[in-house]
């Protein structure tokens, strides 16, 4: 992993980042940052690995589940200030579909059409999914159509990156420490293939 020219972005993002640091920072070059050993700039390069991680593990495994045919939805709690940032790059991977992640308390939500991104920052992902809902004018179960065959794609999407010759626990586990597993919702899932939205709510 290398510094990147925008690291001033990823630093912003840390949980522990303040005006005083990003001010620091702002005197730094990308360079400077990842060779300097003084204690400051040591400590500015190890947060700003550390939001790089943390995004990188949850824009891989935050699983996403259908609401209807126009919106996606997972849980998602990261330690970091980059829900606006996971959800903005889900969004733009499925563009025309409303992708919501959240939890009992934080929600956030992007739409990417023609280009351009269009979000929202709420309370818990219930209420926004509520309220979508409402404004959509469907249920939760939605047409039954629409939402088993949606299932049914995302089913086959999420079936097709599991490859047993690629198992190796212990190199997941390394990568993917239990605290990101619980970020991404992912210690809910594991063996419960048919996990509710009220699943991933009551874990908020």
């Amino acid at each position: 992993m290398k510094i990147p020219d925008n690291f001033l972005y990823y630093l912003s993002l840390h949980e522990n980042c303040n005006e005083r640091l990003l001010a620091r920072a702002g005197n730094l070059t990308p360079e400077v940052v990842e060779v300097c050993i003084h204690p400051e700039v040591a400590r500015i390069k190890k947060m700003v690995y550390a939001v790089l991680g943390e995004t990188h593990r949850m824009k891989a495994f935050v699983r996403l589940q259908p609401l209807g045919a126009r919106v996606l939805y997972g849980f998602f709690k990261p330690r970091h200030r980059i829900g606006e940032h996971v959800c903005d790059t889900l969004a733009r991977r499925n563009a025309g579909i409303i992708v919501v992640l959240g939890n009992g308390s934080d929600s956030w939500i992007s739409l990417c059409r023609e280009g351009r991104i269009w979000r929202n920052h709420s309370g818990g992902m219930a209420i926004a999914l509520e309220k979508l809902k409402t404004a959509m004018h469907c249920s939760e179960d939605g047409p039954s159509e629409d939402r088993s065959s949606v299932e049914g794609l995302w089913q086959v999407y999420y079936d097709s990156q599991y490859c047993p010759e690629r198992k190796n626990p212990a190199a997941f586990h390394r990568h993917m420490p239990r605290r990101d597993q619980d970020s991404a919702g992912l210690r809910l899932v594991q063996n419960k293939r048919n996990a509710t939205l009220e699943d991933f709510l009551s874990e908020g």
